[in-house]
């Protein structure tokens, strides 16, 4: 499900490297891999569509990349044609974890809850989980949840790498939420995408949930520093106290400001290989270097910063 961009796009690549008969659904938007795979069109949202759609494949593995909410993952369960599958793997997200109430790193059995900074986009993905339990319990089929951090690399059209790499390239000040010590965690989409062809051939349980991530987290400040190694070039930054100026973090960053961080033994103990941050970023700024003139930055967030640059200097 999805397969057209970043996440989706990669996990396609490393498994069509290994072989793998791959089928991808999506509204048809986005056909990068011609007659490699095999592209079905289809709005998920749409019940009678997806049943046309699906009720004539029998898949061994199902990969839902792109489920938001309980509704898209209901649709897609009375699709399938269940009793031929094997794996079930559902990309989830951190966002599900209770922040407020819980310290990190957070692990799998940390409580999950209403995440403040995320609001329904964590809760629905919640919703889609516990869906994904209650039915699959009753099947087969082994279901996977992933719990990505934030996800970088080739193909990723969020102003999160590119955000970056646009102001340090045109010497634009970056602007970071307070000093820049809250921590984030990243996976490289690469790896994300081996570690599910891992899962496949892998021996797991009925339900088995993963956070997957990289071993450790960085601070903003150590974030952008391997950018500046990358690009080859020393940043202008700017601590702003947003919260003092009735300000959003996002509204001129691209990270909420928390701790955001896994504990990721579980899934190491069956897929231990992390690429070097520092490399992965080298990819990821030479796709950005190719890809640039695509890439539409978000008017408001650059009029905001101009305002607080004014202001600050």
């Amino acid at each position: 499900m999805g397969g057209s961009y970043f996440i989706g796009r990669r996990v396609v690549e490393v498994l069509v490297e290994n072989n793998y008969e791959v089928y991808t659904l999506n509204r048809g938007t986005n056909n990068v891999f011609g007659e490699e795979v095999i592209s079905l069109k289809c709005d998920r949202n749409n019940h009678i569509e997806m049943k046309k759609a699906l009720s004539k494949y029998y898949f061994d593995v199902v990969i839902d990349v792109s489920g938001l909410n309980k509704s898209q993952s209901e649709i897609l369960y009375n699709s399938l044609n269940l009793k031929w599958i094997k794996k079930f793997i559902f990309l989830s997200s951190s966002a599900v974890y209770d922040v407020e109430n819980n310290k990190t790193p957070f692990s799998e059995d940390t409580p999950l809850g209403r995440n403040k900074y995320w609001g329904d986009y964590g809760t629905n993905k919640i919703e889609a989980e516990e869906f994904y339990e209650k039915v699959f319990s009753k099947t087969n089929c082994d279901l996977i949840i992933l719990r990505p951090p934030y996800v970088y690399g080739e193909y990723n059209y969020a102003q999160r790498e590119s955000f970056i790499f646009e102001h340090l390239e045109n010497n634009r000040p970056i602007i970071i939420p307070n000093k820049g010590e809250s921590r984030l965690q990243f996976i490289y989409s690469t790896d994300l995408a081996n570690i599910i062809v891992r899962l496949i051939e892998s021996n797991t349980e009925e339900v088995c949930i993963f956070n997957v991530g990289n071993k450790e987290g960085v601070t903003i400040k150590e974030w952008i520093n391997y950018y500046e190694r990358v690009v080859g070039k020393k940043g202008k930054f700017i601590e702003y106290d947003y919260k003092s100026k009735n300000i959003g973090e996002r509204d001129f960053f691209p990270f909420f400001d928390y701790d955001n961080v896994l504990n990721v033994n579980r899934i190491k103990k069956i897929y231990s290989i992390e690429t070097d941050f520092e490399k992965g970023l080298k990819n990821a700024y030479e796709w950005y270097c190719d890809n640039k003139k695509s890439i539409v930055f978000k008017e408001e967030v650059r009029r905001n910063e101009i305002e607080i640059v004014k202001k600050e200097i």
